[in-house]
């Protein structure tokens, strides 16, 4: 009989054998899992009968000012600025006399008829103001836009300093107790966090005799009401910056016409001079026609699709934006990658101008007190909307439920004098828990319930409605997103 000798395999090999071969194993089993499309369902509308709370106080007055250090003119008229004998004439900032360092598409943003109202104004024919300066608000939109006029001489030592920060801040003893810079600093609105500034930076070079903008939105805080001029004061600061290094979705930013914030950071501050900043950055835009600035940074169907829903009742990929399609206005903050780094020094312009707020008793301002001194902005959330979050059985096991009876819409009850407020929406949006791109490019989910067979990042819950004028102009269109309280059961 033959016998046949079978060699075994030194243990290590053997060892590495089966070492390798579970590797192999657990590879094609991660892939099979990573290869698993997510499923979502989207529900427009929940099937159920609630509705969102509108409260809108009764009863309203106009808080008591004085004019005595304003000059009030009629802006819209106008082919000059009032100015004191002797002193050179000045153009209104949308004139063809003057250069314009703002955005084109707000130029002819600044009609009556179109909710605008006076607020201050410095520019006088029988006193010479040491800041050239006007501010209008809208009372259709709750934006506040302040002018001023640079009459300082460049010189080769700043020329390098092509980039404007501005910035808005809220000062005073009571500046931490309220929301009314959340919409303007933050993307998704926290109600737990009250902003106390909100910061741009923007691409306008330091020339003499040009008029420049800042303009940034206000949501309503109906408690500014107990506080008077010497607890509260809302300030702007502007200063020149010099830009080391600028890229958007990894790459190079070029000559755009784009406006950058990050939620929280003062671009004034020391701590964000001199270093990289390169997370959580949005991208300002102000009007329809700064969309296409975004060219070479977002592909054209996702540019296109931020057109689009500017003039349908889809909000599409926007999360803040209060949008006047008829007049061109598109403004909204869009989630860009971006990396920031801007040099060490400043050139300083407006060093902390503060004014009283609109809305107060400013009987006892010391200096400017406002004219138009209705409370504003046009609306804000009583509380963070709930989500119920459930587990259960089949494919589509994760289930999120907005609960529309959580929404109250506090609205400025100023609003009602010359305006309707209707079309309100509310709906959950989010992204897929492994979703990695920004929010501008990602895939939402969007709907009053969403079901899906994995978890999903709640972004938070999107609300919207239409300001419809009585004067029969242009409607508004405003979109915020919150923070929602998500509840596991």
């Amino acid at each position: 009989m033959k016998k046949h000798l079978i060699t075994l395999p030194y243990k290590p090999v053997i060892a590495a054998l089966i070492f390798s071969f579970t590797i192999i194993s657990c590879k094609k089993n991660h892939d099979s899992v990573a290869e698993k499309p997510l499923q979502v369902e989207e529900t427009a509308i929940a099937g159920n009968a609630a509705q969102p709370v509108i409260t809108i106080a009764a009863n309203a007055t106009v808080p008591p000012t004085k004019t005595k250090y304003n000059f009030v003119f009629d802006w819209e008229q106008a082919q000059y600025m009032p100015v004191a004998p002797g002193q050179p004439a000045v153009p209104v900032p949308w004139s063809n006399q003057v250069t314009r360092n703002y955005d084109p598409g707000l130029r002819y943003d600044f009609k009556k008829s179109d909710g605008w109202e006076l607020v201050y104004n410095s520019f006088s024919d029988s006193l010479n103001s040491a800041n050239r300066f006007f501010i209008l608000y809208n009372k259709f939109r709750g934006v506040i836009r302040y002018y001023t006029y640079n009459e300082m001489e460049s010189n080769p030592s700043v020329t390098n300093f092509r980039s404007l920060i501005n910035g808005i801040g809220v000062y005073g003893v009571a500046a931490g107790s309220t929301h009314i810079l959340n919409f303007a600093d933050q993307l998704i609105v926290d109600m737990n966090t009250k902003s106390v500034n909100a910061s741009l930076i923007e691409p306008w070079p330091i020339i003499q005799n040009a008029w420049y903008l800042s303009q940034f939105e206000i949501a309503y805080d109906p408690n500014m009401a107990n506080f008077n001029w010497q607890q509260f004061q809302l300030g702007w600061i502007f200063n020149f910056a010099r830009i080391m290094e600028l890229s958007l979705n990894s790459k190079p930013a070029g000559n755009k016409m784009l406006f950058l914030q990050k939620p929280g950071l003062n671009f004034n501050d020391l701590s964000a001079r001199g270093v990289a900043i390169g997370s959580n950055m949005q991208a300002h835009v102000k009007s329809a026609g700064g969309l296409d600035e975004l060219s070479g940074i977002f592909s054209g169907s996702v540019i296109s699709n931020l057109k689009q829903t500017l003039f349908d009742s889809a909000a599409g990929n926007k999360l803040n934006a209060t949008l006047v399609p008829q007049l061109g206005i598109a403004d909204c903050k869009l989630d860009v990658p971006a990396l920031i780094r801007l040099d060490y020094n400043l050139v300083g312009y407006i060093p902390g101008l503060t004014l009283a707020l609109p809305g107060l008793d400013n009987t006892q301002v010391i200096g400017f007190a406002p004219v138009f001194n209705e409370p504003l902005g046009i609306f804000y959330l009583g509380a963070p909307p709930i989500i119920q979050h459930t587990k259960v059985g089949g494919p589509l096991s994760e289930q999120y439920t907005l609960d529309i009876a959580s929404i109250e819409y506090i609205i400025n009850p100023f609003i009602q004098n010359y305006a309707a407020v209707r079309n309100f929406h509310q709906e959950i949006v989010a992204v897929a828990g492994n979703e990695t791109s920004n929010l501008t490019e990602a895939k939402l989910y969007q709907g009053q319930q969403l079901k899906a067979s994995a978890p999903l990042t709640i972004l938070g819950v999107r609300v919207s409605f239409e300001v419809l004028p009585k004067s029969g102009t242009a409607p508004i269109r405003i979109i915020k997103t919150f923070k929602a309280d998500l509840r596991n059961s």
